[in-house]
């Protein structure tokens, strides 16, 4: 039987905390978190986030990125049509990191939604988990109150190797959203972290689990009412965060200037015989937009230097091309993407080729191509057909 990258999530109100799909029918009526949320004494302050659009992109304009023979070739962008780029390049870059792809509707149940939320694991990594909540306002608040560290929280997460993150006793005493900014008002026990890296875990899980909301791009985080330049253990939090300049389950912090952020996916082992993909920030020199496919996974054919997470791609596996046609990406890869062996390895290898290309705006479908060749991988998947890229995070069931 093979196993799929997942953990399976659902709906269930334990006083503050979150419980598991399989432990109780997804039908149930009862919500994860309270169902009315009281955000502040103005109504105009309601963090009531709207779920993300899933509709495709109906332009049938087209843009290839020419053939690299290897990852230090340059693309040729002399025949890029300025009017097939727009969708993908508005805002001055094809890297968005995920922004605004956290929350969408939940087919199984036109009562909730899907949420992601970032929980850490045993190594001290950021996972993105998918649970099923019901719709009701304040929902980026609810968001945030299911990153709490709560003893129902702790119990329920156990089973799956993975913890709440934001400090225990921490509230949140106020939040508006306007204009794709939110500003989150913490109280005092937000400051309760032990290391450096709790801190930066904690800012990462707040600004990660908001900004999935298409509503939400930057996020302001206070305490007490009050701006904070630094945390206790030093981390920065002056100014506005986002997702490209919030790095995740990286030593880095700060963006190098010439520099753009991409988050990359890899794997993770979990308890239980689960394996997850965590996101992992990386910077990549600035160039034509058209080489980054090419240089994203190129990184992920690079054995990692640490032992936290891994990648099944093959190492010397190279992108030699990739074609935009309006929201599909063709990519055709080299023949080592082939060598290797197994359907769990097929499987992640696939999940950390949509999720990463996710990254890039406007691309809603994938194709994949094995040097130039409509061909199905050595355990049979098919993927010369136009796939629609997953909008959900760790929550798959096992086949």
């Amino acid at each position: 039987m093979k196993r799929v990258v997942s953990i399976v999530l659902a709906v269930m109100l334990l006083t503050t905390g979150c419980s598991f799909i399989g432990q109780k029918d997804i039908n149930d009526s009862e919500p994860i978190i309270p169902t009315v949320v009281q955000i502040g004494n103005n109504e105009n302050t309601v963090a009531n986030a709207s779920i993300a659009e899933t509709t495709p992109s109906s332009s049938n304009n087209s843009v290839a990125v020419a053939a690299a023979s290897n990852s230090n070739t340059t693309i040729n962008t002399s025949s890029i049509s300025s009017d097939a780029t727009s969708d993908i390049n508005s805002s001055g870059g094809i890297v968005d990191n995920g922004v605004g792809k956290g929350v969408i509707a939940d087919s199984n149940n036109k009562n909730s939604v899907l949420l992601t939320l970032f929980y850490r694991n045993k190594e001290g990594l950021l996972v993105p988990v998918t649970r099923s909540v019901l719709k009701q306002e304040g929902l980026a608040k609810a968001a945030i109150n299911g990153l709490v560290d709560e003893a129902v929280t702790r119990e329920q997460l156990d089973y799956y190797g993975l913890y709440p993150v934001l400090p225990q006793g921490t509230k949140i005493k106020g939040m508006s959203i306007k204009n794709g900014s939110a500003i989150v008002d913490f109280s005092k026990e937000f400051l309760n972290t032990a290391t450096p890296q709790d801190e930066q875990m904690t800012v990462a899980s707040v600004v990660y689990t908001l900004t999935g909301f298409k509503t939400i791009t930057n996020v302001s985080i206070r305490v007490e009412g009050k701006t904070i330049e630094k945390l206790n253990n030093g981390t920065d939090l002056s100014g506005i965060r986002n997702r490209n300049n919030t790095f995740i389950n990286a030593e880095e912090t700060q963006l190098q200037e010439g520099y753009v952020k991409c988050d990359l996916y890899y794997m993770a082992y979990g308890s239980n015989n689960f394996n997850y993909l965590v996101p992992v920030s990386a910077q990549i020199e600035k160039t034509e937009d058209d080489q980054l496919p090419v240089t994203m996974f190129t990184e992920l054919s690079k054995k990692p230097s640490g032992s936290k997470y891994f990648t099944s791609f093959p190492q010397e596996t190279r992108l030699l091309s990739c074609v935009w046609q309006s929201d599909l990406a063709i990519l055709d890869f080299s023949s080592q993407i082939s060598n290797y062996g197994g359907q769990e390895k097929e499987d992640s290898l696939l999940n950390q080729i949509y999720y990463s290309i996710n990254q890039l705006k406007g691309i809603r479908k994938v194709k994949i191509l094995i040097d130039g060749k409509e061909t199905t991988l050595p355990e049979g998947t098919e993927v010369a057909v136009s796939k629609n890229l997953p909008t959900t995070f760790n929550r798959v069931m096992d086949k």
